[in-house]
């Protein structure tokens, strides 16, 4: 693996001669959460993560002011810097949010969108006022009650009784920086509603939502699949928002399914 930073964004490139297929994390975790998929796909494709800036190994920048769309420019530097044209990307939660934005402004650059436990919708005005509690707390010094609170909702009810998942969630929750957790929620709240948009985006699309997901419910995948032109739609039952990480293998399945059927 070589792992480098492109204007301080910390990217892994996992090697391998296939088709290009890069993954994009959720809030508030790193790219270790794709390691199971990286393991899985390293074989047949090109296989890079990378930590969303402030999060991660990202985490040493300049400013902490920044919104929805230099997470956008960060996508867009990291495939000119590693002269990418076209990608296959995979996007989870933030990173969702992050790839429909990047295919509405830069349609060209995707072989194929993968969206995950994701929406298109902006956060509304009881989500903002989340978003603004969240920070607050994590402010005052109780990073690890907004964690505990967080994973709770991260994964389904019966993947919280599995220690060994919540464990490896918590832990990864605990290297993030405190600045960079506050930043993130602030760029996530400044996203732009897409889901009149998307109807423009033509790419083949993959939408995967765990049947638990509190955080974005089904009906906003299912809004998601209906308003993209060209996708396909499953649905993982016993699993919440973190789907890859809760159900490894199923999300593997049908992810190597759809890439097969259009590569």
């Amino acid at each position: 693996m070589n792992t480098f930073k492109v204007n301080g964004i910390s990217v892994n490139d996992h090697g391998g001669t296939g088709e290009p297929l890069i993954f994009i994390h959720a809030y508030p975790l790193c790219s270790r959460m794709w390691d199971k998929q990286v393991a899985f796909f390293k074989d047949k494709f090109r296989v890079i993560t990378y930590d969303i800036r402030g999060l991660g190994y990202s985490n040493e920048l300049d400013s902490y002011l920044f919104t929805m769309e230099d997470l956008v420019d960060d996508l867009e530097n990291i495939l000119d810097h590693m002269n990418l044209d076209k990608v296959n990307a995979c996007g989870l939660s933030v990173g969702g949010y992050i790839l429909l934005r990047s295919a509405e402004r830069m349609p060209e650059r995707f072989t194929s969108l993968i969206l995950a436990d994701t929406k298109a919708e902006s956060d509304d005005h009881d989500a903002l006022l989340n978003r603004s509690a969240g920070i607050k707390k994590i402010r005052s010094g109780m990073k690890d009650e907004f964690n505990d609170a967080m994973l709770a909702k991260l994964i389904s009810s019966g993947g919280y009784e599995n220690q060994e998942l919540r464990n490896s969630i918590k832990e990864m929750m605990g290297w993030m920086d405190v600045n960079g957790m506050c930043s993130v929620l602030i760029a996530i709240a400044t996203r732009t509603n897409l889901i009149y948009r998307i109807k423009n985006i033509v790419i083949p699309s993959l939408v995967i939502v765990g049947k638990e997901d509190d955080l974005t419910p089904v009906i906003n995948s299912f809004y998601l699949k209906e308003n993209l032109k060209n996708s396909k739609y499953h649905l993982i039952k016993n699993a919440g928002h973190i789907s890859n990480m809760e159900k490894p293998e199923e999300f593997n399945k049908v992810l190597d399914e759809f890439l097969l059927s259009i590569l």
